[in-house]
């Protein structure tokens, strides 16, 4: 009976685990894409650039964030 309630809360456990992954990979894309066009409008003289170009530097900075947040995530599970 204990194993099955175990198997439960490490299931239930890797649920939220992978929720909050996606949620803080979303607010990461938002907070990237947000920072990248306020300093575009910023440096509009000097940083000549378009939209594909800001979406593609949001992505790989997104890629980075969520990353280093499943290397936190697994590192904080082995401890």
């Amino acid at each position: 009976m204990s194993d099955i309630r175990t198997i439960k809360e490490r299931a239930v456990d890797t649920v939220k685990d992978v929720l909050m992954w996606v949620v803080v990979t979303g607010g990461a894309f938002i907070y990237w894409i947000a920072v990248l066009l306020i300093i575009s409008l910023v440096l509009m003289n000097v940083w000549h650039t378009d939209f594909d170009s800001i979406l593609k530097y949001t992505i790989v900075l997104t890629v980075i964030t969520s990353a280093v947040y499943l290397i936190r995530m697994v590192y904080k599970k082995l401890k």
